[in-house]
């Protein structure tokens, strides 16, 4: 009985021995898992905040590369802005020359049309035949002048400055001198030469006389003549 009682404790204590072994083991290993949960907590808490850290970082470069572009942008637009702002006044500067040019060149050309019709308008008139006639006459005179041989010393310089103002109020050129007739010693040998109005209008009928030289003579009507006919043409127009 004594040896039954005594396995049976030694059973016992050896159980319990078992059991504070198990516990032991047991809170042994929880304290070895909760030191590993709480490295793996840290662990992970820094992993956290390292990315938190990294991700910031990479926000804030992210955040001030794209201020500095979005400056970089708004800098270009500006300067965009100002240039073709500047191109528009420019343009509406040169506009508004333009048409100021456009309307002074329409005055111009306003008052040029004006000024050439009344031009014209006043120009094709006609001529009146009192002022026809008075021309003719007034070249058969001259012609006349230019064609007598009677001529005293004294009476050359005048005809000569007759003949020179009619020459230059016909056709603006310069005076031309006629040549001085000899004047013929004898009385009774004096000619006078008044052509009528077949020589004045044609230049074919050359008046002469005996004592003038006839190449000089000739010459000097048919200067005379052709000066006369090229203003009754221009006058006719």
């Amino acid at each position: 009985m004594m040896s039954l009682q005594r396995v049976f404790e030694a059973r016992m204590a050896e159980a319990e021995r078992t059991r504070e072994d198990n516990e032991q083991r047991h809170a042994t290993e929880m304290r070895a898992l909760q030191e590993e949960m709480a490295s793996s907590r840290i662990a992970m808490d820094r992993i956290k905040q390292e990315l938190l850290d990294s991700t910031s970082r990479t926000l804030e470069d992210m955040h001030s590369s794209l201020a500095a572009s979005q400056k970089v942008i708004e800098a270009g637009m500006k300067d965009q802005t100002r240039y073709w702002k500047s191109i528009c006044e420019e343009l509406i500067v040169e506009k508004r020359e333009m048409a100021q040019k456009v309307a002074e060149e329409r005055g111009r050309y306003t008052a040029l049309k004006a000024h050439l019709a009344s031009h014209e308008g006043t120009s094709s008139r006609p001529p009146s035949h009192d002022h026809v006639r008075a021309r003719n006459t007034r070249g058969k005179e001259i012609a006349s002048k230019m064609l007598m041989c009677d001529l005293s010393p004294s009476a050359v310089p005048i005809l000569k400055r007759e003949f020179a103002s009619e020459n230059q109020a016909s056709n603006g050129e310069s005076p031309t001198c006629v040549s001085t007739c000899s004047t013929p010693t004898d009385p009774s040998s004096r000619l006078v030469v008044v052509p009528s109005a077949d020589v004045a209008s044609n230049p074919s009928v050359s008046p002469t006389h005996s004592n003038c030289s006839s190449s000089s003579s000739k010459s000097t009507f048919r200067r005379y003549y052709l000066a006369q006919k090229r203003e009754n043409r221009v006058v006719l127009q």
